[in-house]
């Protein structure tokens, strides 16, 4: 008994209801062909009947010599009016008057039909061209007809089917009589036929040219030239065929009998009767067939926002389908995309300075050592090292390199910023110091304030620092020298902000607004009022950092000095201290503990727009959505006020914390907001619901800073971790800290925190700074590629 797989392996499968047979007992159609052509008409315009008709000259005029009047007539059409639905079937072509063709069917027309051919049972499935079949039910219903054209052919009656058509049916249309009439001007010189024999409109009157149905003539005529199907089987079984190739055409020819839901059931029964082999080179034919790349056939933009609408983990499972769809992956503007819209890169000057350093890239990060720059996919290769980094930060059991930065005595770290290459902290001890944010070396210290340091902010190469000693100080960071001083404010400065020219609307013309010019410094004091001031660029000059300049005296500048070149307005309003500024574009928005929001506007000269009632206790934070026009504020009443600035009134307040609501932070879709009551709040920025509370801390918050991944929060002896999508806490970071989280600042790559801790049984204050960012390689002193050892979970 053999084991193997059978040779008919459809043989004894049943037909799915799709494959079954349907109406077995179903008769066989009564019409073979359908009317999918709409009615033959010489004129696309409406016309009435009589217009219509046409003249046909009578067999006796046609027969009698010379100029005769009956004949001239019949040019004109006076003698006899035949209409087209009046035309009746001919019954005898010896006796009936053929009348003149006004439409033939020229080569051209016969050759497309006849270049269709029989395709077999399997592919014959379409609905026949009804032109066709009306050539053969004129040669089917009339013998004189079928006989002229089995005579012309020498083809045998069988192959007188719907397609293909014989060569010489052509002959058909026209025969040419032994003499020809002149022939008439208006028709062409000679008719392309199969026998290449010219034919005049004056042959028309010969009474054995035969007469060919036309098919997109009138209705009725169509109507009446239709055959059934019983005909054509008829017709079809006249004779059995005598070989294989006659066998198959017939069957072929028959399978267009079947109802169309029948025809996969008729092709099923096909193949059960195929082999093993038969079938795979069938199913492979099939296949090929119903093949269709979808992204390679597209233009390669649509296909690049398909590819970006997917994670990337699926674009990595696309790319390995086949060698066009990984070229088409292996494309930098599709990654580049992918970390803009997964938020892998900060923005764009983060994502070009990336990408602006290949080779180290290369060397750091590739898995591939003979990886080469011209072949690399540089920005594949940067969402390859920014997504292993933020899987870093989300596993627990990863261990970030640490760097502990001491130097700044007992003393609170009150505000701290950082970046790659420095991270400058102020404290209350009148120093400013910079360190390196890689080694945690001490770079510079910055002396020359007179009291503790409550705000400060950099950008480039430019440090604004405010003190209790009531100066705002401009500084040099890479020399560490102080270029100004500006002089005004007569209590501490406790906030600041910059303002850099931004794009606030285009005017009548279309142009776009740019505001500020320069960019702008706007601090907040609690001598109740705020000042605007030209922002010095002379330390962005290359030259800045030259010894010449290391030790120059500070330019001092007065708000009272009507001369003053850098002060642009002073805002006045407030009755108590401001406490928060917050800025952009025209817009200025400061808290108070008056318990009011200001609206200023900096384009109509530093007025106050509006004055935003609304709380009952002092406000601490502000934030702005310039986009949305909506600005928010935090206060002592437990309370976050949601205002339109434009409009100056109250859209709603969010609530739920139990304390003072004292930070508050804004990003493109979160707002997230930290109490005394030991609790985190994240809101949807766009609609003011409450998407998470974050509870793990004993005590309140003192810092925290967020992106659209993760949330960073510090408080007495905690520093936690979370994911900001899910409102789940992720982990710990410095467990060993006894004091409290005085600030915390992060970037992709590392957390940067100020702690209190204990040690010998004495307090004082340490930079930290928690790198996720070490490399898979490092290039050894050799010139080799050495891995660098990650920690099992990595691995």
């Amino acid at each position: 008994m053999s084991h193997g797989p059978p040779q008919y392996p459809l043989l004894q499968i049943s037909p799915t209801y799709d494959l079954k047979m349907h109406e077995p007992s179903g008769k066989v159609v009564d019409t073979f062909l359908t009317d999918p052509f709409p009615a033959f008409s010489l004129s696309h315009a409406a016309a009435p009947k009589e217009s219509r008709k046409r003249y046909r000259p009578t067999a006796t005029a046609s027969n009698s010599p010379g100029p005769d009047p009956a004949s001239e007539a019949s040019e004109t059409g006076d003698e006899m009016i035949i209409s087209d639905m009046e035309s009746g079937p001919i019954t005898s072509l010896a006796t009936t008057t053929v009348h003149r063709l006004k439409r033939r069917l020229t080569l051209a027309g016969l050759g497309v039909m006849a270049s269709l051919g029989v395709l077999g049972v399997l592919t014959n499935l379409a609905v026949l061209d009804e032109s066709a079949f009306l050539l053969l039910i004129a040669s089917s219903r009339y013998e004189p007809a079928l006989a002229v054209l089995t005579a012309s052919t020498s083809c045998p009656p069988l192959a007188l089917a719907p397609f293909p058509l014989p060569s010489a049916a052509v002959s058909m249309a026209v025969v040419t009589p032994a003499e020809r009439d002149p022939i008439h001007p208006c028709t062409p010189a000679a008719m392309e036929s199969m026998t290449g024999t010219p034919v005049s409109d004056m042959d028309d009157q010969n009474p054995q040219q035969l007469v060919l149905p036309l098919p997109l003539a009138s209705p009725v005529q169509a109507a009446k030239n239709k055959a059934s199907a019983h005909e054509w089987m008829d017709h079809y079984l006249r004779r059995a065929p005598a070989t294989q190739s006659e066998l198959v055409e017939l069957i072929s020819k028959l399978s267009g009998l079947v109802l169309p839901v029948n025809k996969s059931n008729l092709a099923f029964q096909v193949m059960r009767q195929l082999e093993r082999l038969q079938l795979l080179s069938l199913c492979g034919l099939v296949q090929r067939s119903l093949q269709h790349d979808l992204l390679t056939s597209l233009p390669l933009e649509i296909s690049l926002n398909i590819l970006s609408r997917l994670d990337a983990e699926s674009v990595l499972k696309v790319s390995q389908v086949c060698r066009l769809w990984f070229r088409l992956v292996d494309n930098n503007k599709l990654w580049c995309n992918l970390l803009r819209r997964d938020k892998l890169v900060s923005d764009e000057l983060h994502l070009q300075r990336e990408l602006s350093d290949p080779l180290r890239l290369i060397a750091e990060w590739s898995t591939s050592p003979s990886a080469r720059l011209p072949e690399a996919n540089i920005a594949q290769l940067l969402y390859k090292k920014r997504h292993i980094i933020m899987n870093r930060w989300m596993d627990d059991q990863y261990e970030p390199r640490r760097i502990s930065i001491s130097g700044h005595g007992a003393n609170i770290v009150t505000c701290l910023q950082h970046d790659e290459e420095k991270v400058i902290t102020g404290i209350e001890g009148k120093v400013i110091h910079v360190h390196s944010t890689k080694t945690g070396k001490l770079l510079r210290l910055l002396k020359g304030h007179d009291g503790g340091v409550w705000a400060l902010k950099y950008f480039s190469n430019t440090l604004v620092s405010g003190s209790t000693d009531r100066d705002v100080r401009i500084w040099n960071i890479r020399t560490g020298r102080c270029t100004h001083i500006f002089r005004g404010h007569t209590s501490t400065v406790r906030c600041l902000d910059i303002l850099h020219p931004v794009q606030i609307g285009v005017d009548q013309n279309g142009e776009p607004i740019i505001f500020p010019e320069v960019p702008l410094l706007v601090t907040g004091s609690r001598d109740h009022n705020l000042h605007v001031w030209k922002l010095p660029m002379l330390n962005e000059q290359e030259d800045a950092s030259g010894p010449s300049n290391e030790y120059a005296e500070p330019e001092c500048y007065d708000s009272k000095d009507p001369n003053n070149p850098y002060l642009v307005t002073v805002l006045v309003g407030h009755t108590q201290s401001v406490r928060s500024v917050t800025a952009y574009g025209n817009i200025v928005i400061s808290g108070s503990y008056d318990t009011t929001v200001r609206v200023w506007d900096l384009l109509d000269g530093g007025r106050c727009k509006h004055v935003l009632e609304g709380h009952n206790d002092k406000i601490y934070s502000t934030a702005l959505n310039f986009k949305n026009r909506r600005c928010y504020s935090g206060s002592m009443d437990l309370s976050i006020n949601v205002w339109d600035f434009d409009k100056g009134k109250l859209l709603y307040s969010l609530e739920g914390h139990n304390s003072l609501v004292g930070l508050l932070e804004l990003s493109e879709n979160y707002l997230v907001s930290a109490a005394a009551d030991s609790t985190l709040r994240v809101w949807d920025s766009k609609t003011g619901e409450n998407l998470s509370k974050l509870r793990r801390h004993n005590s309140a918050i003192t810092c925290f800073q967020h992106d659209d991944h993760r949330i960073v929060s510090g408080s007495e002896r905690m520093l936690k971790l979370w994911n900001i999508r899910t409102g789940h806490f992720v982990r710990d970071f410095l467990s060993d800290i006894t004091g409290s989280i005085w600030q915390v600042s992060f970037d992709q790559d590392r957390c940067v925190a100020a702690v209190q801790n204990s040690k010998d049984g004495r307090e004082e204050t340490y930079i930290e700074i928690l790198d996720f960012s070490t490399p898979l390689y490092r290039t050894h002193s050799s010139g080799n590629r050495v891995p660098v050892l990650l920690a099992p979970a990595m691995e």
